[in-house]
């Protein structure tokens, strides 16, 4: 009996491993706790589920007093609509939601497999290539939405381009929505409108008035700048442009710091390709002169690194560098599949790459992991199509070029991403011992610090001190987070030190320790997204407030 659908059949077996692969390296860390920005999309997710049309009317103490969330939080709501109904039907527990958030990472995988047949004889491999990096399976273990928005960023690509090549007005029409529902997940869902604008002005055959399909995204986008401006007072759209932007301000002095940071940022979120290529590209003059750029530029930048500057060990620059010749291979392998295929998907490809790395490297308020997340898909594609290249077209991979380099590449992504695991859990622990040990009385148990430690001292009857509002009474305790942020030392100065309560995350590795300079969710605490070192433990400092004499 004949297969009556073979394409079918023949993806089976493909989307069966991505499935089972995906799931496999991300249900360990179900439990993991709420981390870095994560309270931000659960409190929206809540806010949803008792207004629905109102998802950012309350307010929240984020940066040391209390603030209409309107004008904290920088990304649009549809993630947190996703958690509300996740959260309404299974509960609002780590494990429930993480569970739910599975489901984006499926997607992303499943995506980038059928985007990568447009582009390579081996879709299998170079998806494997592009997820199997710690940018991917760590954005995958929060309930924050960049894998969301990344899901929705690699299936517009894909029906854009079936519609542009097929002329199907359906699949423009699908790529139209996926766009817009991307924006609405994300704001760097906006780059897919030039991007693929970019694309199809490209593309041969008179098609170029299938870009109008574009103006449906935009018009979405217009409607929820306005409906966000008579909600909130402000349209969340160019708020978030202008936040991105001036947060990081124009300073010239400061862009080559952050391109080395951004390379460190690219090599290291995507360090599958350095097991692929590293071999490719014999160029002994760029590794050169990659290991002298990070200590070329932390010379010219202490302002930007101060605290990384004055501590750092030659180990610490070694790593700097072996990230920054990963990124800077990266960028190679993308400019030289552009130079010298010259046709409308290369381009795609190429500004793909080096937009997201300009945008996450220059343009938004910091380097971190989150901004370098969109490159993965892609980096998987152009590493499969230049190996292809090299090999010739009848190259099949084989165990020692393809399961030994993904292997090596998993691990070390299993790592990092269990590091971060660890450290989510060491803020989670750390609420609770202290909750325990000094709440429970008739006086506030005030604390300083945010992210998941906010979320979880919050739990176990803390109260976040705010700088304008709170009054501190004679005998009051006060828990500060050392590795944390929007801490206010100032009122540290009138206690008296009572007790520093340690907790070690992991030993070895780290993705956010300021004193070390990693800082994989802003490079405001490093130019490493994570760090090899020793004497990682968390700190927590408990003061005490003397009564005035």
């Amino acid at each position: 009996m004949t297969n009556r659908n073979p394409h079918i059949s023949t993806h089976t077996v493909p989307i069966l491993i991505l499935i089972t692969l995906t799931v496999a390296c991300l249900i360990p860390f179900a439990n993991k706790a709420f981390n870095i920005d994560e309270p931000l999309f659960i409190w929206v997710a809540k806010q949803i589920q008792a207004h629905p049309l109102d998802f950012y009317g309350f307010k929240i103490n984020w940066y040391g007093t209390e603030m209409d969330a309107a004008r904290i939080i920088k990304n649009p709501p549809f993630a947190s609509y996703y958690a509300s109904f996740a959260g309404t039907l299974a509960g609002w527990n780590e494990t429930s939601l993480h569970l739910a958030f599975l489901l984006p990472a499926v997607s992303t995988a499943a995506g980038t497999y059928f985007l990568a047949q447009e582009f390579t004889q081996h879709p299998l491999t170079a998806t494997l290539i592009g997820i199997l990096n710690p940018v991917f399976l760590l954005s995958s273990t929060t309930v924050m939405c960049d894998t969301m928005m990344l899901a929705f960023y690699v299936w517009a690509i894909y029906f854009w381009m079936r519609g542009i090549k097929s002329d199907r007005w359906q699949d423009l029409s699908i790529a139209a929505l996926l766009i817009t529902l991307c924006s609405l997940t994300k704001y760097f869902g906006v780059s897919l409108i030039p991007l693929l604008l970019l694309f199809t002005l490209a593309t041969k055959g008179g098609k170029r008035h299938r870009s109008l399909f574009l103006l449906i995204p935009v018009t979405f986008l217009c409607l929820y700048q306005w409906d966000t401006y008579v909600l909130y007072g402000r349209g969340l759209l160019s708020d978030a442009a202008n936040y991105a932007s001036k947060e990081k301000g124009i300073n010239i002095s400061a862009v080559f710091p952050s391109l080395v940071t951004g390379l460190s940022f690219t090599g290291g979120c995507l360090i599958s390709t350095l097991f692929f290529a590293a071999k490719a590209l014999n160029k002994r003059s760029i590794v050169a002169s990659a290991l002298a750029i990070p200590l070329f530029a932390l010379a010219l930048s202490q302002t930007n690194f101060p605290h990384v500057a004055e501590s750092a060990s030659w180990g610490y620059y070694l790593q700097l560098a072996f990230l920054v010749v990963a990124g800077i291979n990266i960028l190679i392998l993308a400019g030289f599949d552009y130079w010298r295929r010259q046709c409308p998907e290369s381009l795609l490809l190429f500004f793909w790459m080096l937009g997201t790395f300009v945008f996450a490297s220059i343009v938004n308020w910091s380097v971190n992991g989150r901004s370098i997340l969109p490159m993965a898909p892609v980096t998987g594609i152009i590493v499969m199509r230049f190996l292809e290249n090299q090999m010739g077209q009848t190259w099949q991979p084989d165990f020692k070029r393809v399961v030994v380099p993904l292997t090596c590449a998993w691990l070390v992504s299993m790592l990092v991403t269990w590091a971060d695991f660890r450290l989510a859990e060491s803020a989670r622990t750390a609420a609770r011992v202290i909750g325990r040990t000094y709440g429970g009385s008739a006086k506030p148990l005030w604390f300083q610090g945010h992210w998941g430690f906010q979320y979880y001292m919050e739990k176990n009857g803390g109260t976040a001190y705010d700088r304008k509002h709170s009054t501190i009474q004679p005998g009051d305790l006060m828990v500060v987070a050392e590795n944390n942020t929007n801490a206010f030392p100032e009122i540290i100065a009138q206690a008296s030190p009572l007790q520093v309560l340690q907790f070690t995350p992991l030993s070895f590795l780290t993705t956010m320790n300021y004193n070390a300079g990693a800082g994989y969710y802003s490079s405001g605490f490093g130019p490493l997204p994570f760090l090899l070192d020793k004497g990682l433990d968390e700190r927590y400092h408990i003061v005490s407030f003397p009564p005035a004499h």
